[in-house]
């Protein structure tokens, strides 16, 4: 009876939301005025947002040759997005490995890896994993000190090097020049708790800005405990993700010096089988810190002439206090550090209106493990030995790049760029891109081509049995894209792309064994089509994602579906009341290995819904309470681990209370 019930919910919550999409936005759309505020944008003054993220200089969003999504502080705040995860499931090309563990995996434009073919940036500062060029999803990230994020889709190695060969993820943090005083807490199903706090002083000629910020998270995340989890793990399993993050900024005229701070501690239960195997569930923990340096300097040297530089320090470490494994004769530690220093230098030098060149130089020394270390207790029931310091490898990198812009007829704009990289690892690597892009009133066309490459770390050459021989992977991409926008407040996009990967790296499974591999080639067919809609009572989105992912024969690539998408909206009701609505849908997927519990190599498709009720900044006071996966849909992600697949958070519960004297009217 009571599936009957959540069926009948579930369909009637359907066509709600289908008729909402579908008839009523359109209407309301048109006929209301847009709020002038910043906190709610409209959507030409989104197009005119400019950004650093593509090319590494201030540009408009309308006028950038790749595909370019931002998401608001506003947009995180009236839909509770707890994590990154949660945030990049409701754009378009984006599907998910989430393992429930240590860490989760991000797939754009349909290329399944280890989070190494996308870069991510905190204020354009790299936070991938050094050592293996994977950024970690999750938890860690204080979503509350976002000012908006920036998603660029498609390669971008000629600003930005190795790794960005799908896209770039920019975290842009809040200002150090804007006075505020904010105060978060959260608590809900699986044992979910942050608390987070966010301080501002600005002097009071504005030229000196100082900002902490500050959190703390937990979770369980989901029951994959007995049954829940296919009988893969034991009733005495703990599965947990602890997070810790810090950001400092100081603001003086134009220089700003930073510090981001990330501490994750995360059971590493679910990478393995418990149940019949020499593996407890229970009693590991991988710890992982990034740490962040910056200073940058932004300034206008000449009328013409702008410059932007930066020195930077990243340390990302897997700490020495990491219990990797418990089996039944001990615990095994496990130790893996690495840091980097850079240098860039950035000029942009406009000749007149219609001609801009921006060129920079990039230099890198870094200090990373040739391969992680090990230490091993002679009990289950005691701590390993710190491990010893790995083999360290120093590499260095020097980079240039240059990226012309034209301007023809007031609205015909032709980019183009050119990057060369010599590595002490890789050696040399020449990069280009071109791109032109057409505005006409309401309509905006354009077409990209750009390489981008991914050079293989430590990790890929030792991990499992190891493969010393591996090459990089090299993308070709080419992308087309029609916009076209009705008033301020109804945009609809439509985007073809054809990408090709050469050298594609993989996991090979030989035996219990594995080790990564070139495998031939990754083709990628897609076509996006996304309709927005943004006024002063209600926004809302509509996305679907087209994606064939195939290689050289034919066969398709496993953990990709052709069809997925998504929908949302946000009713205002009078000034402070705010209703989400969100939903996601996958389609069927390949898995890479036979799932037992259903005989089967494929992961069902599913549709999940999720929903929140705000009222936001009510005399400084935001309340809101927030349901993940309403109908307690069970659905998977798929696995290129141990387990079969992976079985995806239950419905979730989160209320959350928040004091902002900022924003207080």
């Amino acid at each position: 009876m009571k599936e009957i019930y959540l069926s009948i919910i579930k369909f009637i919550f359907n066509r709600i939301l289908i008729i909402l999409i579908a008839f009523i936005i359109p209407v309301i759309c048109f006929s209301q005025e847009d709020s002038l505020d910043i906190y709610e944008l409209d959507l030409t003054q989104l197009s005119k947002l400019k950004i650093t993220t593509a090319s590494k200089i201030s540009q408009e969003i309308s006028e950038i040759p790749l595909t370019a999504v931002v998401i608001t502080e506003a947009q995180i705040k009236e839909a509770g997005y707890l994590t990154l995860d949660e945030v990049l499931s409701d754009l378009a090309g984006f599907q998910f490995r989430n393992i429930q563990g240590f860490n989760s995996y991000s797939f754009q434009r349909g290329i399944p890896n280890q989070n190494n073919l996308t870069l991510l940036l905190i204020d354009g500062i790299q936070i991938n994993e050094l050592n293996s060029g994977g950024f970690y999803g999750g938890g860690q990230y204080n979503l509350n000190n976002v000012e908006r994020i920036e998603v660029i889709y498609g390669p971008s190695s000629v600003a930005y090097g190795t790794n960005a060969v799908s896209g770039i993820i920019n975290i842009v943090t809040k200002s150090a020049m804007t006075k505020r005083f904010e105060i978060n807490s959260t608590a809900g199903s699986f044992n979910t708790y942050s608390s987070d706090i966010n301080y501002c002083f600005v002097n009071e000629k504005q030229t000196f800005g100082i900002s902490v910020a500050g959190m703390l998270k937990n979770s369980d995340k989901a029951n994959l405990k007995g049954e829940a989890g296919d009988y893969n793990w034991t009733d005495l399993m703990d599965n947990f993700e602890k997070d810790q993050t810090l950001d400092f900024k100081i603001q003086y005229k134009d220089f700003i010096l930073g510090t981001n701070y990330i501490y994750k501690q995360a059971s590493n239960a679910t990478s393995t089988i418990s149940n019949g195997t020499i593996y407890r569930d229970y009693g590991t923990s991988w710890n992982i810190q990034f740490l962040n340096n910056y200073i940058k300097y932004s300034k206008d040297i000449t009328e013409k002439a702008h410059l932007s530089s930066v020195i930077y320090n990243r340390n990302a470490t897997v700490l020495s206090n990491t219990v990797y494994f418990v089996v039944d004769t001990a615990q095994v530690g496990y130790y893996r550090p690495n840091n980097l220093t850079g240098i860039e230098n950035i000029v942009n030098y406009k000749f007149n209106n219609n001609f801009s060149v921006a060129g920079g130089l990039i230099a890198e020394y870094e200090s990373l493990s040739e391969e992680n270390t090990l230490s091993f207790s002679d009990s289950p029931l005691k701590k390993p030995p710190k491990p010893d310091k790995p083999v360290m490898l120093n590499n260095y990198l020097v980079s240039a790049f240059a990226e012309p812009q034209l301007t023809l007829f007031k609205n015909l704009h032709i980019s183009g760029g050119l990057r060369f990289d010599q590595s002490s690892i890789y050696n040399q690597v020449l990069t280009p891109r071109a791109g032109i892009l057409y505005k006409s009133g309401i309509s905006v066309i354009r077409l990209s081509y750009a390489e981008a490459f991914r050079a293989p770390k430590p990790w890929d050459y030792s991990d499992g049995t190891g493969n010393s021989g591996l090459l990089p992977e090299k993308m070709k991409s080419l992308e087309t894209a029609f916009s076209f926008s009705v008033s301020n407040n109804y945009k609809f996009d439509i985007i073809g792309y054809k990408n090709k990967l050469l050298n594609a790296i993989t996991k090979e499974f030989t035996g219990d064994d594995t080790r990564w591999i070139n495998k031939g080639v990754i083709n990628t067919d897609g076509v996006e089509l996304t309709f927005t809609c943004s006024s002063k009572k209600i926004t809302s989105f509509i996305n679907y994602t087209y994606n064939h992912s195939y290689d050289e024969y034919g066969d398709e690539i496993p953990e990709i579906s052709k069809h997925s998408g998504n929908a949302g909206i946000t009713l205002s009701f009078y000034k402070h009341l705010k209703l989400n609505l969100r939903a996601n849908y996958s389609g069927k997927k390949e898995n890479r290995q036979l799932i037992s519990t259903t005989n089967s190599f494929y992961v069902d498709p599913y549709l999940i819904f999720h929903g929140s009720v705000s009222l936001i900044n009510y005399n400084g006071f935001t309340v809101q309470l927030s349901v993940r996966n309403i109908f307690n849909e069970e659905y998977y992600h798929t696995s290129n681990r141990d387990p079969d697949r992976y079985r995806q958070p239950q419905r979730t519960l989160l209320l959350s209370i928040g004091y902002s004297l900022a924003n207080n009217r």
